[in-house]
């Protein structure tokens, strides 16, 4: 993991090349909106990309960054952190944080946040809020299919996770990557036909108790199913 310091001046921050350990200067995006080149960026996997100067090595600077949609008052933060484990802390800080700014706004109404500790994570819940698609829901269907899965594709929820499929124009499916958590690459591709998804969606929307029992499920800002399987 790169160590990232702060130099005080525009931004530029002091960081540690992971292989040589060489001192650099980088200046990291740390807030990306709908529009933003940087956005792409991130979802090509170029976004806070650094190359060190001294042995060559290329790295992602580990820093928390900030995604926000004023106009919809969206909020998704990225908190990079050693494992997925570490999802706990992170929301009780993210919470902390949350109260005490909207406590001294009091007019403010308070915007849907959401938690990510992986950079996989990060670009999902982006890409489902750009695409208008409840992550709850997607969640609640990711643990379907990892707990329940056809005959025909065996998906294993320790060895796998799974990862909206935003690079797939289909109308009818709703698509996923199946990722190797051991390798953190991804190995397949499944999916689920999208009038499924729109009937859980349609039911949530109508259904109070339904509503209730995700809520149950993902009572915080960490709303994935990495909660539910520790």
């Amino acid at each position: 993991m790169a160590i990232v310091e702060e130099n005080g001046e525009r931004g530029v921050r002091l960081v540690e090349c992971p292989k040589c350990e060489g001192p650099l200067e980088v200046e990291p995006v740390t807030v990306l909106r709908p529009g933003d080149q940087a956005l792409q960026e991130l979802f090509e996997g170029t976004l806070n990309l650094v190359s060190c100067e001294h042995c060559g090595a290329s790295f992602a600077l580990q820093v928390p960054v900030l995604f926000r949609d004023d106009e919809a008052q969206h909020l998704v933060y990225s908190v990079p952190t050693e494992s997925h484990a570490d999802w706990r802390e992170a929301e009780q800080q993210m919470a902390a944080v949350t109260e005490r700014i909207f406590a001294a706004e009091p007019d403010i109404d308070e915007p849907t946040c959401r938690l990510t500790v992986h950079r996989n994570e990060f670009i999902e819940k982006i890409a489902l809020h750009c695409c208008g698609l409840d992550d709850r829901v997607v969640e609640y269907v990711k643990y379907q299919l990892l707990n329940h899965p056809s005959e025909d594709f065996g998906l294993d929820p320790v060895r796998h996770q799974l990862f909206f499929d935003f690079s797939q124009e289909d109308d009818e499916n709703l698509g996923f990557l199946v990722f190797d958590r051991e390798t953190n690459q991804a190995t397949a591709r499944t999916h689920l036909p999208i009038d499924a998804y729109n009937e859980i969606a349609e039911m949530l929307a109508s259904s109070e108790k339904f509503g209730e029992e995700l809520d149950l499920l993902f009572p915080g800002s960490y709303v994935s199913i990495e909660r539910l399987n520790q």
